[in-house]
């Protein structure tokens, strides 16, 4: 148990560092206005729209809403109480302070502090911010990857565990995508969201595994 313990202390870590030093290079590339960044841009975007059809722009239209402020707010409340009841309190404070505490203020002081426009592009839904990071692609990282530790930590069913997990990291990806394909994000926007997003989670995560109680 403690060497399997240390190798997913390890992963953590190494997969965190990773995340920093892609959100640095990609803070740095936006920042400086960096050739890369618009080839990285531009690659997505059209690779993205090439599989464009009025069906799928109807479905991503929707989908991306689902990480608006106001059903984050609702489904992470709900999903609390919901962790309250069962008696997870740890569980419980651990995805609140997450989502709410951590994900939307300060996604909302980093894109103030950089500052970068919007695509020009038709946006299919409204935006009222600036662009990196994708706040949406922060907060669904942070969000489905605190369910992933809970799910992972309270579950016994090894099917189960594995079938959340899977529906989960797609919720993260479909929504970055959503987030390119609906006009309102550069893909560096997203890769920006993700990769902060995991890094405060991980730092989360150290901070509670040191505090008493369940384990997470």
């Amino acid at each position: 148990m403690t060497v399997m313990k240390t190798r997913s202390t390890r992963l953590w870590n190494t997969l965190a560092g990773a995340s920093l030093i892609i959100f640095l290079v990609f803070t740095y590339g936006v920042l400086f206005q960096q050739a890369w960044v618009h080839s990285f841009d531009n690659y997505w975007y059209h690779t993205i729209h090439h599989f464009a059809t009025p069906p799928l722009t109807a479905f991503f239209t929707y989908f991306t809403k689902l990480g608006n402020v106001m059903p984050l707010i609702a489904f992470v409340v709900g999903t609390c109480l919901i962790l309250l009841v069962v008696n997870h309190p740890k569980a419980s404070a651990f995805l609140f302070i997450n989502t709410l505490g951590l994900a939307i203020p300060v996604n909302t002081i980093i894109k103030s502090l950089i500052n970068r426009p919007r695509p020009k592009l038709a946006h299919l839904v409204q935006v009222h911010s600036s662009s990196f990071p994708s706040g949406h692609s922060m907060s669904i990282m942070i969000l489905c990857g605190s369910l992933i530790i809970i799910v992972n930590a309270f579950l016994k069913k090894q099917s189960e565990k594995v079938m959340l997990d899977l529906l989960f990291i797609v919720m993260i990806i479909l929504i970055g995508i959503s987030r390119i394909y609906v006009g309102v994000h550069f893909a560096s926007d997203v890769v920006g969201g993700w990769s902060l997003g995991f890094c405060l989670l991980r730092i989360s995560k150290f901070v509670f595994s040191k505090i008493g109680g369940e384990p997470l």
